[in-house]
């Protein structure tokens, strides 16, 4: 039964078709489709240079700063070159699935021995005209079993296409209108004006316009394993491929199966693999088949030999053709004794359990990708648990500053200068990407909460980061470095370049040799006062963060790393982020469940010790260590800490990586989360790695088992939940089913040795197997 490979979607043809019975005018854009996806296709440089990225804009009536308008019908531009949507495999129709389960071997051998008892009943039958029933009722029963296993294979199949939908689903930072917002992956147009960030997918394929020091993996589309730098002599942004560093704006110039990624799409048919818990009871199901078989064969044989002995042997009986419908009936109900012992339903149970527990997690805002993870989860004992959004509620806000040397509260004016204030907004404004936007009447920060806790903060105080934005022109990005703990922007200020620094305030402090006092003068740090004022605001369970700069001449090359001396404090910045009200109780329910808890965070050790006692993480013979002490410790020595290390602070990506690996080295079951870029190492090591789907970056969701929708430690704790909650189901099924079929193969058995003929009967023994295995399984 053939059918077409992949699901329609829209191509030139039928772009064609609807336009030609939609409008009778000429298109309103100057490129086709299919120039455009020639055009990236052979990274055709001349046509760029030729028409210019302003030009190509203006053809796509799009505008590089303000994004798609109202000129262009969203339809039109759908119409003309198609949807972000890609190829996907159709799914089998119920029939191909029943024709799939009636060529299964068992039941081919049953209909060929209940169609020559039906001959034979109707032909030489004792009783003609009721002999051929028994035959008949075999058949029928072979079709409801063959129709109940494909009707739960159609269903299970539904179930995961739907959820394949969810999980494909990505947001996107766009500019339409002259406002960022976010928008689905699958709702980007030809012509969007995107922004892409470290860490982002690329959803599609785009034409640099403005960035910095972009960096992009294109070993998905070219095999190539190094980084490529993108710009405007290299401005070939492919779909399927990932920022791994910098940032950038592009303009969208094909999408879906116009893309490159989608061609390839065409061409891929992906193969669904089974977790090891489905291979691992296919593998029983498979032995307890064989067992069956064995089962099958002796029951046959003691019956014929106990048939031709008594009516041959001991009754000195003659030879005639009823032997031969006996004889076939013995062979039909040892084939009908093998349906019930192989226990098909098995497989089926823990696919159904898996699919049935991902849509509940679903619901508690796991997003699974890997099946595997929620059996996975079941078995955990250990959780490695970010700090930021997951233990807290990731709403910063920014409660106090130690600003001229001096503390100042938030909520109060500011007593300084208008110089030091100046610097104050120039280092957060610029010094960021996060950005305020309204939507649905709610105000929300796209990027970084810490950030946009400190935008809204200059808003507060009366600053537009926006307009700062706009004024200051922008020499060099330096992003965020996870090892470093800072990120830092170059600008161009009269006759110096400054360098715009902001990090992790204990770690900058160490950096800075001088410090803006009231007036915004530079005066010599001392810096034990710093320190003093960090570990206070820290011992208040209050993130710190430090802005300063370091003033250069504008001639001077730019460095390829942060400068690391002769920086100028500006302010120390103490922000609140409470801990979620479930995190201790879904700490110390773990902690009943046999699950020990770790926070691994970036902030300092006296942050993470007060966050850390508020969530119960912490006990009294626990053990809270930095980052870079761990880093010095061998393998024995952390191996010997391990069941006292609660808090890893001032930690890097590659610092979880190894508590991971030295975890799992101990025979642990870890769970781990992550947000960043770099935490795909130690996401992938962890048995299952869970990313977030509100701070983390596409890279990160790569990585990971499951995405916490939420960002939520208490997600994780129903993750656990539903992972016991599927080994429990097993084993009940499991436990029904081995009774069911073993009952059934001894009753067979014994009334067949002891009194010559099986008291189940060949359709009793396929009704069991239907009600019992096939039903049982869903």
């Amino acid at each position: 039964m053939s059918r077409p490979k992949y699901a329609q979607v829209i191509d030139d043809e039928q772009a064609e078709h609807h336009s030609a019975g939609h409008s009778a005018g000429p298109s309103p854009f100057s490129y086709q489709a299919k120039e455009l996806e020639m055009v990236v296709e052979e990274r055709d440089m001349n046509f760029v240079k030729n028409n210019g990225v302003q030009r190509i804009a203006e053809g796509l009536k799009t505008d590089l700063n303000s994004g798609i308008g109202d000129q262009i019908p969203d339809s039109e531009r759908i119409l003309a070159f198609g949807r972000n949507v890609f190829p996907e495999t159709l799914p089998a129709s119920f029939w191909v699935l029943w024709w799939e389960a009636l060529h299964d071997e068992t039941l081919i051998i049953l209909m060929v021995a209940a169609i020559i008892s039906i001959v034979l009943g109707v032909s030489i039958g004792d009783d003609r005209g009721t002999d051929w029933i028994e035959g008949f009722a075999i058949l029928v029963a072979v079709f409801l079993v063959s129709g109940v296993t494909a009707g739960n294979d159609w269903h299970k199949d539904q179930k995961f296409r739907k959820l394949n939908k969810i999980r494909e689903m990505k947001m996107i930072k766009v500019i339409r209108h002259g406002t960022r917002k976010t928008t689905p992956n699958d709702s980007l147009l030809v012509g969007d004006v995107i922004l892409l960030e470290t860490g982002d997918a690329i959803p599609a394929d785009i034409l640099f316009v403005h960035g910095h020091d972009l960096k992009v993996d294109m070993s998905s589309m070219t095999g190539e394993s190094e980084l490529v730098l993108v710009d405007e002599h290299n401005p070939f942004l492919l779909a399927g491929c990932r920022v791994m560093e910098g940032s950038c704006s592009g303009i969208v110039i094909a999408v879906g199966i116009h893309s490159q990624w989608g061609k390839i799409k065409l061409e891929l048919d992906e193969e669904v693999e089974d977790t090891p818990l489905q291979n691992k009871l296919t593998n029983l199901a498979d032995f307890i088949g064989k067992v069956g078989m064995f089962g099958a064969i002796l029951l046959f044989v003691v019956c014929v030999m106990i048939y031709t002995i008594g009516h041959y042997a001991i009754d000195k009986e003659e030879w005639d053709s009823s032997a031969v419908t006996d004889i076939l009936d013995y062979l039909i109900v040892s084939i009908s004794l093998i349906c019930v012992a192989v226990p098909e339903g098995l497989p089926l149970a823990v696919t159904i359990s898996l699919a049935y527990s991902m849509f509940e997690m679903m619901k508690d805002n796991n997003l699974v990708r890997h099946l595997a993870a929620c059996e996975t989860m079941g078995g955990a004992t250990n959780i490695c648990s970010d700090k930021t959004g997951t233990l807290t509620e990731n709403k910063m806000k920014v409660l106090t500053l130690w600003m001229g040397g001096k503390d100042c509260a938030a909520k109060d004016n500011l007593p300084i200068s208008g110089q030091l204030l100046h610097s104050l907004a120039t280092g957060i404004s610029i010094n960021s990407t996060a950005y305020l936007t309204q939507e649905d009447g709610k105000e929300l920060v796209i990027g970084s909460t810490t950030e946009g806790a400190m935008i809204k903060y200059l808003r507060d105080i009366g600053v537009d980061y926006q307009e700062v934005r706009n004024k200051v022109p922008v020499k060099k990005v330096y992003p965020f470095s996870s090892l470093s703990k800072r990120m830092a922007t170059a600008i161009a200020t009269g006759s110096s370049t400054v360098f715009l620094v902001k990090g992790a305030a204990e770690v900058l402090v160490e950096s800075c040799e001088s410090y803006q006092d009231e007036n915004g003068e530079a005066k010599p740090l001392d810096r034990s006062i710093a320190e003093n004022k960090i570990k206070e605001l820290a011992s208040q369970g209050l993130r710190t963060l430090c802005i300063a700069y370091a003033v250069f001449p504008q001639d001077i090359e730019l460095p390829a790393e942060i400068p690391e001396t002769q920086l100028t404090l500006t302010a120390i910045l103490g922000i609140k982020d409470p801990v979620r009200a479930s995190v201790p109780n879904a700490v110390l329910a773990c902690r009943g469940a046999g699950i020990t808890v770790r926070m691994v965070t970036g902030d300092n050790s006296y942050t993470a010790r007060h966050i850390a006692k508020e969530c119960h993480i912490l006990t009294e013979d626990g053990t809270v260590l930095e980052g870079p002490v761990f880093r010095k410790m061998t393998d024995e020595q952390i191996d010997e800490i391990l069941p006292r290390l609660q808090v890893l602070a001032r930690s890097s990506p590659n610092d979880k990586l190894r508590l991971v690996n030295r975890l799992k080295a101990a025979r642990e079951v870890v769970a781990s989360t992550g947000d960043g870029t770099n935490d795909a190492p130690q996401l992938k090591a962890a048995d299952v790695g869970f990313s977030m789907g509100i701070t983390g970056t596409e890279v990160a969701k790569e990585a990971s088992d499951i995405i916490l929708l939420d960002d939520n430690f208490t997600s994780i704790v129903k993750a656990v939940m539903w992972g016991r909650n599927v080994y429990d189901s097993i084993r009940k099924f499991l436990q029904l089913q081995l009774t069911v079929n073993l009952a059934a193969m001894v009753v067979a058995f014994v009334g067949a040795v002891s009194n010559g003929e099986s008291p189940l009967k060949s359709v009793q023994l396929l009704w069991v197997n239907l009600i019992m295995d096939t039903f049982a399984g869903n």
